[in-house]
C-alpha cells in the first residue's frame, strides 16, 4: 500500500515465495524473532493500533504522522525500559514495529510529510514524537487508559476470570526536588519512599523532617488466581497529597461503566480506602464485595475482639510463623466472629475474620479482616487478602524493571504519558501471555521475558515488491537450492549488486 509518505508492506508468503523461485526480490535480511516481535505480531492481529488510531486523544488537527505508529513508538520505547526520545531513533532502526512484523513502513525520502530534504533512516524524528505527547491533554490520556484501553482489553478477553478478583492500592512516586514539577506535592516521605505518619513523631523530629516532592498513582489491578496473571485496569497521576480514597472510588465506577456489571466480584483494598458509603453503594449498585483490613481504633474492630472471648468461637491454624533462617517461631491463626453492624456508615453487613500471631517468645498480635462476603472458613478470607501483596510486587516490577518513576521531563503531559504507557505495554504483555497460554511468564520482569529462548527463532526477511515474508532459514536455504537457471542466474547478480552496494532494507 503506497500514501504520498511511505510505503506500507504487507506480509504475502505466496507472492513473495513466487518472486524468490524466479530470482527477483528487492532484499533480504536474516534476522530472529524477539519477544516483543511476537508481541507486535499479536497486537496487530487483535487490531490494537486500528484501535489506537480510532481512540487515542491527539493534540494534532491535522496528523503528519499517523497514530498508530505514534503509538508503537511509544510501545517500543517502553519493551526497551526508556522514557528518553532520544533513543527512538535508535530504537526504530531495530524495532519490531519497522523490520518484522505484518506491515513494514519503506521510505520514499523525506518521512511522513516530506519536510525533510534529505533522507532519513526512521520515518519520524524523535523531537516530533516528544513534542507531540508533551502536547497531548494528560487528563485525556488517563481517561484514554481507562475507558477506551479497557473495552478493547475486554473484548479480547482479558477479564474473563470467573473469580473477579480486583485490588485497589496507591503508590507514592517520589521526584527530584525541581518546582517545574507543577502538579507534584510534597509528602512526608522516609528514605525508601514510605509514607511517614507524622503524628507519631516527636515536636523536635516533626521541625527537622523534610518532606519529599512526589506523584500519586492510584491503581486498580486485575489478578486471576487461576491463569496467574495480572493487568492495570486502571489508574490516576496526580499530586502526592490527593486523596487515594476518591480516585480509588472514581477507578471502580468508571470500570464497571465501561465494561459492565460482574467483572469486579471482590474488590480487595487497603486502610487507606475503607468508607462505609462507598462500600455500602460498591455492594448495592455494582454487586462488588469488599475486602480490608479494619483500623484499630475502629468499633467494628474493639467489637470483634470482644466476640473472640466467647467460648464458642474457633481459632484455626493458619499458618507457620518462621524467622530469616526459616525456623518455627510462633504460629498464625484466624477466627470468624458472625456478622458485625456497629460501623454506623456502612449500611451492608461486615463479617469479621480475626488474624492472630503468637510466638514462642510469648508476644501476639491481633489484627481483623472484614468483608461484606460471608466465608465460611476464614483461612479463605486470609488467604485472599495475602493476594493485595501482589500488586505490591506489581508496583516493585514497574518502578525497578520498568523505571515508572525515571522521567526525563518535568512536563506532566510527559509524565503521564511514560506512566500510562508503561501500565499499558505491562497489561498487553500479560494479555499476550494469557492468550498464547504462557501464564507461566506472567510473573517475570521485562528482562526476563527478552530472554526467553523459546519465544524466539532464526528467520529470513524477504521483500518482493510491496509485499514481505519471513522464512525459517532451512525453508530459505531448500529454495535457493533449488532454483531454476535462469532464476539462479537472476539471484546470483542480485546477490553480487546486494554486497557492492550494501542495499539498505526499503
Amino acid at each position: 500500500m503506497k500514501t504520498d509518505n511511505f510505503v506500507v508492506f504487507k506480509e504475502n508468503k505466496v507472492e513473495v515465495r513466487k518472486r524468490l523461485k524466479d530470482g527477483r526480490i528487492e532484499y533480504l535480511d536474516l534476522t530472529s524473532w524477539s519477544f516483543q516481535d511476537r508481541l507486535f505480531g499479536f497486537l496487530m492481529e487483535k487490531k490494537f493500533f486500528y484501535w489506537c488510531n480510532r481512540s487515542f486523544p491527539s493534540p494534532r488537527m491535522r496528523e503528519n504522522i499517523v497514530i498508530w505508529f505514534l503509538s508503537g513508538c511509544a510501545i517500543l520505547m517502553k519493551l526497551h525500559r526508556t522514557a528518553a526520545f532520544q533513543r527512538l531513533n535508535y530504537i526504530l532502526r531495530s524495532g519490531a514495529i519497522l523490520t518484522r512484523v505484518k506491515f513494514n513502513i519503506g521510505l520514499k525520502g523525506g518521512g511522513f510529510n516530506h519536510k525533510n530534504k534529505r533522507p532519513r533512516e526512521t520515518p519520524v524524528n524523535q523531537d516530533a514524537v516528544r513534542k507531540y505527547y508533551k502536547d497531548t491533554n494528560p487528563l485525556a490520556v488517563m481517561e484514554w487508559y481507562n475507558t477506551d484501553i479497557q473495552k478493547w482489553i475486554r473484548h479480547n478477553r482479558g477479564y474473563s476470570d470467573k473469580e473477579g478478583i480486583f485490588i485497589l492500592d496507591p503508590t507514592l512516586i517520589p521526584l527530584p526536588d525541581n518546582p517545574n514539577y507543577k502538579e507534584a506535592a510534597y509528602v512526608p516521605l522516609d528514605k525508601d519512599g514510605k509514607y511517614v505518619d507524622t503524628e507519631k513523631l516527636s515536636v523536635q523530629e516533626r521541625k527537622k523532617f523534610k518532606y519529599t516532592l512526589a506523584y500519586k498513582l492510584t491503581l486498580l489491578l486485575h489478578y486471576s488466581k487461576q491463569d496467574e496473571y495480572f493487568m492495570f485496569a486502571g489508574g490516576h497521576l496526580g499530586g502526592g497529597a490527593e486523596s487515594g480514597l476518591k480516585r480509588g472510588e472514581e477507578l471502580v465506577d468508571n470500570f464497571v461503566l465501561q465494561v459492565g456489571k460482574g467483572v469486579i466480584k471482590l474488590l480487595i483494598m487497603d486502610r487507606e480506602f475503607i468508607d462505609g458509603a462507598m462500600i455500602t453503594r460498591f455492594k448495592r449498585q455494582h454487586r462488588i464485595d469488599s475486602l480490608m483490613p479494619l483500623k484499630s481504633n475502629m468499633h467494628a474492630l474493639i467489637d470483634a475482639l470482644g466476640l473472640s472471648r466467647l467460648e464458642d468461637v474457633k481459632w484455626i491454624v493458619y499458618n507457620k510463623v518462621k524467622d530469616k533462617r526459616g525456623k518455627v517461631v510462633g504460629v498464625e491463626e484466624v477466627a470468624g466472629v458472625g456478622k458485625i453492624e456497629s460501623w454506623e456508615s456502612c449500611e451492608v453487613p461486615l463479617y469479621i475474620v480475626l488474624v492472630r500471631t503468637r510466638k514462642t517468645d510469648g508476644n501476639e498480635q491481633i489484627w481483623a479482616l472484614a468483608s461484606t462476603k460471608e466465608f465460611n472458613d476464614p483461612r479463605v478470607a486470609r488467604e485472599l487478602y495475602v493476594y493485595r501483596m501482589q500488586i505490591e510486587e506489581r508496583i516493585d516490577q514497574i518502578k525497578n524493571c520498568w523505571l515508572v518513576g525515571s522521567f526525563t521531563s518535568t512536563a506532566f503531559s510527559s509524565d503521564v504519558v511514560h506512566v500510562f504507557f508503561v501500565l499499558l505495554t505491562y497489561t498487553l504483555i500479560q494479555l499476550y501471555l494469557k492468550a498464547t497460554h504462557n501464564e507461566e511468564l506472567a510473573v517475570q520482569t521485562i528482562d526476563s521475558l527478552r530472554q526467553e529462548e523459546r519465544l524466539g527463532k532464526d528467520a529470513v526477511i524477504v521483500y518482493a515488491g510491496e509485499n514481505f515474508a519471513v522464512f525459517d532459514v532451512d525453508e530459505i536455504i531448500d529454495i535457493v537450492l533449488f532454483l531454476k537457471e535462469d532464476s539462479r542466474l537472476r539471484m546470483q547478480r542480485w546477490i553480487k549488486q546486494f554486497r557492492r552496494k550494501k542495499i539498505r532494507a526499503p
